[in-house]
């Protein structure tokens, strides 16, 4: 019996090592790697960086190898952007991220083809022994000496890491298996549930651009709704979506279901001209922030209808110049409300040389007498109209201004879908 309960005691201390220690919270002063783990750890650990179509930078975390090829990083952070780069965590060298193979969105996570290989003996094994918590771990990062250092690190019973880690950051136990990965507000995704992702790697690979696609929401069906309504600072502005720019209008159903935006800032403000909306990076953006060059990480193609034209209270659908957009497309979530003003018949003659422009007898009706911006008309794709709230449209449109951005913050609070 005294035997059995020696062997039981082994057993469990080997248990204790692999998972790096006890399972109390807090980390531990001393560092549980030792130098042939850091190295090879080091290899398998990359920084990625995404961008938006017009090549600005959306954001960045870290990610893990688990296969030559392949790394894993949270999904929800790389949702939405066009493209990404990937850098060795020791190295400025950029390599291409291909796409991405598999994706789990529940779990948060996705695998990344990337063009940088690492080798198979730089592949940290999955931890297939340690508890929801515990300590003896420890993360990678580099210093202000360019210095890969490995820093303790202790996860609890609900899977908070202490210290916090960098999104994407792998987590190593004693052995130098992977535990898991920083998630995000630096819960740990666990080895248990990576792997649960690892059999639908394969050799196929959809772009990233894919991933904005990807959701476990259920929209409603277009059919179902009629417009959306913007819940200013200054007040309520409602807009009817047209049928005619279907792809439009699903497109406003899926960003206000996914409350993108909420919080975002009336940024732009063209004096009696028109209002501007939907910046992602116009959220927590500071008085002197430059905003207005980011959406929600994809275009869309024009969709110009004859008879959808920029009369005051029309809703259409911003774009960045030529330069920064050589396929002329619409931006995926910024768009502007006409306030304009009224034009005389000369005026609008004039309009139609400087633009060669024709403008049809309902365009001038409507100019002369409602107003508008006629010389928009066919470049930009018009997609909805405000059916109540243009008192408020019209006192952000006469806002002091700080450049073409409301002195005052005119903000956003949320958006919600109109149902028929």
């Amino acid at each position: 019996m005294r035997f059995c309960s020696l062997i039981l005691s082994l057993v469990l201390a080997l248990v204790f090592v692999a998972c790096g220690g006890s399972s109390s919270d807090g980390p531990k002063n001393s560092v549980p790697a030792t130098p042939d783990y850091t190295e090879r750890n080091k290899n398998a650990m990359a920084h990625i960086i995404s961008y938006d179509v017009y090549s600005a930078p959306l954001g960045e975390a870290n990610c893990v190898y688990v296969a030559p090829d392949i790394v894993l990083t949270p999904m929800s952070w790389i949702k939405g952007a066009q493209k990404a780069k990937l850098n060795p965590i020791d190295s400025k060298q950029a390599f291409n991220v291909y796409g991405f193979s598999a994706y789990n969105i529940d779990d948060d996570l996705v695998a990344l083809r990337v063009e940088r290989k690492v080798k198979a003996e730089n592949l940290p094994p999955l931890d297939t022994v340690c508890p929801p918590s515990a300590q003896g771990l420890y993360v990678l990062s580099v210093n202000k000496r360019k210095q890969v250092i490995s820093t303790p690190v202790a996860v609890d019973s609900l899977g908070n890491i202490s210290p916090k880690a960098v999104l994407g950051t792998p987590i190593y136990n004693a052995k130098g298996q992977i535990y898991g990965i920083s998630g995000q507000n630096s819960k740990a995704i666990l080895s248990t549930t990576i792997r649960r992702i690892l059999p639908r790697v394969n050799a196929v690979h959809e772009s990233i651009y894919q991933l904005r696609l990807k959701s476990n929401t259920v929209y409603p069906d277009s059919k179902t709704i009629s417009g959306f309504t913007l819940h200013t600072s200054m007040g309520k502005i409602s807009m009817r979506l047209f049928n005619e720019t279907s792809e439009y209008k699903d497109n406003i159903i899926r960003l206000v279901t996914d409350h993108f935006y909420d919080s975002l800032l009336v940024h732009r403000v063209l004096s009696n001209y028109l209002i501007q909306t939907g910046a992602a990076d116009s959220k927590n953006a500071g008085p002197d922030s430059q905003v207005g060059w980011q959406g929600p990480g994809y275009t869309i193609p024009m969709h110009i209808v004859p008879g959808l034209f920029h009369k005051r209270g029309m809703v259409a659908a911003s774009k960045l110049p030529q330069d920064h957009n050589s396929s002329n497309r619409s931006d995926g979530s910024q768009f502007y409300i006409v306030s304009g003003r009224k034009f005389t018949s000369k005026e609008l003659d004039d309009v139609e040389k400087e633009y060669h422009k024709t403008f049809t007898s309902a365009q001038r009706e409507a100019y002369t007498t409602v107003g508008g911006a006629p010389y928009l008309d066919g470049d930009y794709t018009v997609f909805a109209e405000v059916t109540s709230g243009m008192d408020v449209v019209d006192k952000i449109a006469a806002l002091p201004l700080n450049g073409d951005r409301p002195v005052n913050d005119v903000r956003v609070y949320k958006a919600t879908l109109i149902r028929k």
